[in-house]
């Protein structure tokens, strides 16, 4: 009896076991399989970018030049669209004055308008269509580099300067030097050298027909306009116009005058 009773506790051990373990594993394998896998979370939508600062140079609204305009200063300061434009005023400012009609600019050291430095000082005026602007410049360069003279800017990649100058790229000591930047291309494309001058007082002038642009000058009012080059551009209708100072050297000083904008004649001037 004692046999028979030991026989039997261990067949329900054995067997008891296994039928009890055997379900348990099934029903988890069967509830895994049963569970949704979990949902990925929704990718986070982009930062908005920052919104670009607009350029302090920002064009503003060009006008059609029908007649003749000269600079306006009024209540000491410019008016009638003039713009004066140091970009590097608040550290190195341009002392200027403008009396009887006439802008005299005090030229500190690193003021430029080439490579990285834009820092030149400029009075323009926004302009629409074809026009002329004219000055005569009275300026005394006798360092590498000095300038001043004319400016067709659009912006800091796209621009034209006509100066009375000194030095410069392409070499040459007191003359006349005429430069364009379309776009990433920097053109000397008339030096002191081709153009040499000792002339203290120049005339220069800028013409604009469509995109062709023409650089003229001349020693005294009473000589013939020199045509220098005509410049093709992709400026689009509206530039800035007007007059610049370049000087890289010990500070100098440049004078304008009888700065103005005038209607582009029906024929080209020469």
């Amino acid at each position: 009896m004692n046999r028979l009773f030991i026989v039997f506790v261990a067949l329900f051990l054995v067997f008891g076991c296994r039928w009890f373990s055997g379900p348990g594993k099934n029903v988890e394998v069967a509830n895994n399989a049963n569970v949704p896998a979990a949902t990925p979370e929704p990718p986070r939508a982009a930062a908005t970018p920052a919104p670009t600062a607009t350029p302090s140079e920002g064009m503003p609204k060009g006008v059609v030049v029908d007649k003749v305009m000269t600079v306006k200063y009024e209540s000491g300061k410019f008016a009638d669209g003039w713009r004066w434009i140091d970009p590097d005023g608040e550290y190195s400012p341009t002392n200027y004055e403008f009396k009887d009609n006439r802008l005299t600019m005090t030229v500190p050291t690193t003021k430029d308008l080439y490579g990285g430095n834009r820092t030149a000082p400029r009075l323009v005026k926004a302009v629409t269509g074809d026009f002329q602007v004219e000055t005569r410049v009275n300026f005394v360069p006798t360092r590498d580099y000095q300038g001043a003279g004319l400016l067709i800017y659009l912006d800091g990649d796209n621009y034209i300067r006509l100066e009375r100058a000194f030095g410069g790229i392409g070499g040459g000591g007191s003359g006349i030097r005429l430069d364009a930047r379309r776009k990433d291309k920097y053109e000397p494309l008339a030096t002191p050298i081709e153009i040499p001058t000792i002339t203290t007082n120049v005339n220069l002038k800028i013409t604009r027909r469509l995109n062709m642009f023409s650089a003229f000058w001349r020693e005294d009012e009473s000589s013939e306009w020199r045509l220098i080059e005509d410049i093709e551009t992709e400026f689009g209708d509206t530039v800035l116009a007007g007059v610049l100072a370049c000087n890289t050297s010990e500070e100098t000083q440049a004078e304008f005058q009888q700065i103005k904008l005038l209607p582009q004649p029906l024929q080209k001037p020469y």
